[in-house]
């Protein structure tokens, strides 16, 4: 009976994730990388360094494997010219694991997708718009299926940085460690101060609310104001997006991915503003298989071989 592996090795993440022959769980481990206080993230080389560290640690604790199918995230958006040096990591160790055997390669992006399918398998086979939100990717997509593969096609996203970045940001010009946005939950309180986010048709920009937060971070308001109002922008403008798309494609389906979709604030307005307002069927991932995993790699395996 086959096993299914899938690695990740993403900006901030090591990530290995076996499913057994029934598509559960059987291991699984997520090790975030070390960001030092202060700092907005890694350079690439020092995020291949703790990668390799971590990746052959936890693969020593998960033994030898037997009769299993391997599959690994390449690189970050399924679009020509995608690179990110950190994935190398994760393909090298699962080219030499496959030992010739052949693996399966998806992006980033895709894997994100697969983690959310996984939770919520209504939606395959079925067109859907996917918004995958996170540190490093605000985008939105049409999700179509040939051959039982993903088949996307970009819809809209950020015109400057991500909405992850944007927190990130936030929290950081608060003291807070980065990735910031779970510190940003915990003192999050609600409020009627808000910051715009410039949203056309299906584009959106962060850049705006960032420098406002700065300033009022600057003039004294309070943190706790500040990290709701941030949380209530980024709903905000995803919900019009969204609702434009709709309009656009006439696709009600959406399935939210990505690391700052684990968010209870965001997903809640987008409940409130979309899903109850029966604009839109709304699915959302766990808050735990939002943030990066290797779940959606391994997920897609399982369900290409045994669908």
């Amino acid at each position: 009976m086959s096993k299914y592996l899938g690695i990740d090795t993403s900006n901030y993440r090591t990530s290995v994730c076996l499913l057994d022959e029934a598509g559960c769980i059987e291991f699984e481990r997520r090790q975030l990388l070390y960001v030092p206080q202060g700092k907005l993230g890694l350079r690439q080389q020092e995020a291949v360094f703790q990668h390799l560290k971590s990746l052959g640690a936890i693969l020593e604790e998960l033994g030898p494997l037997f009769d299993t199918r391997f599959g690994v995230t390449d690189k970050p958006r399924p679009v020509e010219g995608s690179y990110m040096p950190c994935f190398l990591v994760g393909e090298s160790f699962t080219r030499a694991l496959a030992a010739g055997q052949g693996y399966l390669c998806l992006s980033h992006q895709e894997n994100h997708i697969w983690a959310g399918l996984s939770e919520n398998p209504d939606l395959i086979k079925k067109p859907f718009i996917a918004g995958h939100i996170s540190g490093g990717t605000t985008e939105f997509v049409l999700v179509s299926w040939e051959n039982k593969m993903l088949k996307i096609k970009e819809l809209g996203g950020t015109t400057d940085i991500s909405a992850g970045q944007f927190l990130d940001r936030v929290g950081v010009a608060m003291g807070l460690p980065f990735p910031a946005g779970v510190y940003l939950e915990e003192m999050a309180k609600p409020t009627e101060l808000r910051l715009g986010v410039k949203v056309i048709e299906s584009s959106l920009s962060y850049s705006g609310p960032e420098t406002k937060a700065k300033e009022l971070i600057q003039k004294g308001i309070d943190g706790r104001y500040i990290a709701y109002a941030a949380f209530l922008a980024v709903a905000k403008s995803v919900g019009r997006v969204l609702t434009n798309l709709i309009a656009a494609t006439k696709v009600t389906d959406v399935l939210l991915v990505g690391g700052v979709m684990a968010n209870g604030i965001i997903r809640e307005r987008l409940k409130q503003d979309l899903h109850h307002s029966s604009l839109a069927k709304l699915c959302f991932a766990s808050p735990k298989a939002s943030g990066d995993n290797a779940l959606g790699v391994a997920t897609a395996i399982y369900w290409g071989e045994n669908s």
